[in-house]
């Protein structure tokens, strides 16, 4: 089934015979060859074309794609494959009146994710579990880093720079995709067996960790376990891994002058301790990883500046509503109260103004503005969120960040001209304002960053 190479590269592939089902449309069961390929792009394609009576390529044609298509499939070496979460249509492969055969996908999709277990895979779990991460970097000048350690009281974690790793460091400047740069042992502390989709969510809690420590898009693509006494891989897990260009804040393989991270130096492992202690949240670790994604996006120097300054800006104020949220403090006075006691004798006041300068349309903005009085300001809760955390925002850098935002926010701008790097010396302080209240959230109660580190990250 060749056809596939058109989406990409692989990294892994399977193929074998497989029944296709579509659960939620008719109960009927397709027999016929399948192709699964993860791809350098990030991606999962799967392929499939009946071996039974050519009407059946119609039958699957016909099929609306409403419900996720089910592939349960075996290759030669005994692997059993089947796909899960998420399934989207790709484009056909081949002519629908192509012949029946196995070079000629009748079906073709992208899935989210898809499992694979081989005979010796264990019903009582495991006790540690493999996975490669793709997008990760923690070197300094042309040197490979060393392996470092995390321990999380339920995990140790080596991770590992990968084989290639330097030259994925460049693959990563360059294009989109998977650039596989670590590889990461993880096993339970007390030598515990837990199946494979519990090391899977671990891994994902992790990568959050990863991303906002470098302010690179992080991700794993594939994990897998094996029978310690003999090494042997019995079980696999690939994921549809999220893929973006290379973030210029992050670290550079070579220190040129003038070149620095937007992104102050975070120790991986003291984050990571922190982070992964349910005792020491802040936030709940769903909104967390939200908010760590909205950072990555923010840190992208391939984007406009005022874009990524905009993003900052916002992301504080997200960062700083959800802490009052926890104290119950967002709102000076109930919306409905407000609404219904003050709101009509400030509008009463406006409009009996004597104000002759002032536009019908100025009144109406005015008026409209008022309806959200009832709401803490920007600068009431990063104020409330520095003096509780014990963030390094003395009065005089909360003003800045409140200056800096309200700019960006209501006028599309930073403050004053762009001479000498000013600007981005603005983005550089809300990226660090961003990260340090990140930490602080996540439960990390240690020594945050300096702004004035501007080398690349070092661990």
């Amino acid at each position: 089934m060749k056809p596939l190479d058109r989406f990409g590269p692989t990294l892994v592939e399977y193929a074998g015979k497989a029944d296709l089902t579509f659960p939620q449309e008719s109960e009927i069961v397709y027999k016929g060859h399948f192709q699964a390929k993860q791809l350098t792009t990030g991606g999962i394609g799967i392929g499939f074309v009946p071996i039974s009576h050519e009407s059946d390529i119609t039958t699957i044609l016909d099929v609306h794609f409403y419900s996720e298509p089910l592939v349960r499939g075996r290759d030669p070496d005994g692997w059993e494959i089947t796909n899960c979460g998420q399934t989207s249509a790709l484009p056909m492969i081949a002519p629908q009146d192509a012949p029946v055969g196995a070079s000629h996908p009748a079906r073709s999709f992208r899935s989210q994710c898809i499992r694979a277990k081989s005979n010796g895979a264990s019903e009582s779990g495991y006790d540690r579990a493999r996975f490669r991460v793709a997008n990760l970097l923690w070197h300094y000048m042309d040197e490979v880093p060393e392996t470092f350690k995390i321990n999380t009281g339920d995990f140790a974690v080596t991770v590992s720079p990968s084989d290639d790793y330097l030259n994925a460091v460049d693959s990563i400047k360059a294009v989109r995709g998977i650039a596989p740069t670590a590889e990461l042992i993880i096993k339970t502390s007390d030598d515990s067996k837990l199946s494979l989709g519990c090391y899977v969510n671990f891994m994902n809690e992790l990568v959050s960790v990863f991303r906002l420590a470098t302010g690179n898009r992080v991700d794993w693509y594939y994990g897998e376990a094996f029978k310690v006494e003999t090494e042997k891989v019995v079980e696999r897990f690939h994921k549809d891994a999220i893929t973006g260009p290379f973030s210029k804040t992050v670290r550079f393989r070579r220190l040129r002058r003038g070149m620095v991270s937007s992104v102050p130096k975070l120790n991986f492992e003291a984050f990571a301790e922190s982070f992964l202690d349910d005792d020491k949240q802040v936030l709940d670790r769903g909104t967390l990883r939200k908010l760590i994604d909205y950072f990555i996006n923010a840190c992208d120097e391939t984007s406009y500046l005022e874009a990524r300054g905009l993003m900052a800006s916002t992301l504080l104020d997200l960062i700083t509503l959800e802490y009052a949220k926890t104290k119950n403090a967002h709102h000076i006075l109930g919306e409905g109260e407000f609404k219904s006691q003050i709101l009509p004798s400030l509008k009463k006041t406006i409009e009996t103004a004597n104000l002759p300068k002032a536009s019908n349309e100025l009144t109406k903005s005015a008026i409209d503005t008022l309806n959200g009085a009832f709401r803490r300001s920007f600068r009431w809760r990063l104020s409330l969120l520095a003096k509780e955390l014990d963030l390094p925002l003395d009065k005089k850098a909360r003003g800045r960040a409140v200056e800096i935002r309200n700019k960006l926010v209501h006028d599309g701008t930073y403050l004053g001209k762009n001479e000498g790097g000013k600007w981005y010396s603005q983005y550089r302080f809300m990226i660090w304002t961003n990260l340090v209240a990140l930490c602080r959230v996540s439960g990390y109660e240690g020594e945050l960053p300096s702004l004035t580190e501007g080398h690349p990250l070092e661990v």
